[in-house]
């Protein structure tokens, strides 16, 4: 399908149905470089639950919706006026998916990410902020560096900026396998912190331990294993991991929490909380800031994500119904026509 038309793109948008069956692969107007803007021509696009849930929380009325937040492809139009040290059309980049979070500091009320209201990344091209375009680190296949973006800096954010991470202490990890929780763990490893992690799969905690976790337990055994008090819980589950994580905590320990895939509601003593004196702190993604010093971190560490399948954009709408058990080890990403060969699977 691609190349029909050269004012068409393909693209994987939401609409007309809810939930995953207003899913589907169209092909749609191609968008132009403006005022401060940038024309990416994508290669690859990596798989988020953003997108899971995008989808699952729209009706089908709205209009048309191209999904997606992470990418990495290449500058093909931009207009003049940009910064000397921008990218210029040819070279690689990687995309930052928060949209409006200049810094860290200041917390917008709902931060924006490409393929929630903006257009998203899956189709064979984007237009993005000036400022949301970085070079991509050398280091990366391209599969790898289009599933970066939002995980690494959910994870940057989330272990350094929200949880301050030191060197030497103890991270737990629980349901490691996701994107976002592998990230976690690479980065605290390259932090020098001991990490802990848990899995329902024995194949998920066999894989954490050689890439560098310390120890491993099934997720049912967070609050009966042999476990040095914990400094800091870093927790996509939610409700089944969370109030037996923070038994572990040290006193003075923190809880991050940036996901809730299995449910958004705990009962909770606050006791347990002022007596041990530990804080339970929020987070999403992150900002540009942000997005900086983790692809510093990432190029100095040669962090990989961990890819798990590549797809055909033309794919994408049935790989992501499939998607919603979140078994997959590592990130699902997407290849646009004419990208690449496919690399980096489990690396």
């Amino acid at each position: 399908m691609s190349g029909a038309d050269a004012g068409t793109m393909l693209a994987l948008v939401h609409g007309g149905a809810p939930g995953l069956d207003g899913l589907r692969v169209v092909r749609t107007a191609r968008p132009e470089a403006g005022a401060g803007r940038v024309l990416v021509s994508i290669d690859y696009a990596g798989l988020n639950r953003h997108e899971l849930f995008t989808a699952l929380r729209r009706d089908g009325s709205e209009p048309d919706q191209i999904l997606g937040a992470d990418a990495v492809g290449r500058i093909v139009d931009a207009t003049d006026g940009r910064r000397a040290d921008s990218p210029v059309p040819g070279e690689r980049v990687l995309l930052d998916p928060t949209l409006n979070w200049p810094e860290r500091a200041i917390v917008p009320e709902h931060p924006d990410i490409l393929g929630g209201r903006a257009p998203g990344t899956f189709a064979e091209y984007v237009t993005v902020p000036e400022a949301n375009v970085h070079l991509a680190p050398a280091h990366l296949t391209g599969p790898e560096a289009g599933a970066l973006g939002l995980g690494a800096v959910t994870a940057y954010r989330a272990l350094f900026s929200v949880g301050g991470l030191a060197a030497g202490e103890h991270v737990l990890i629980p349901g490691i396998g996701s994107g976002v929780g592998l990230l976690a763990l690479d980065l605290a490893v390259a932090a020098g912190a001991r990490v802990s992690v848990t899995s329902r799969s024995a194949e998920k905690r066999e894989f954490a331990l050689a890439r560098g976790a310390d120890a491993a337990m099934a997720s049912d055994e967070i609050e009966s294993a042999e476990l040095a008090p914990v400094d800091l819980v870093i927790d996509t589950v939610g409700a089944a991991s969370v109030p037996a994580a923070l038994g572990r905590l040290r006193p003075g320990g923190r809880l991050v929490t940036l996901g809730a895939t299995t449910g958004a509601e705990i009962g909770l003593s606050l006791r347990r909380l002022f007596f041990a004196q530990v804080a339970i702190l929020g987070t999403s993604v992150g900002s540009a800031e942000e997005f900086r010093s983790m692809l510093e971190f990432v190029r100095e560490h040669r962090i990989r994500p961990v890819i798990d399948a590549v797809h055909p954009l033309e794919s994408a709408a049935a790989v992501i119904r499939a998607s919603a058990d979140g078994r997959s080890l590592g990130k699902t990403v997407f290849r646009m026509p004419g990208a690449a060969d496919t690399e980096g699977v489990h690396s």
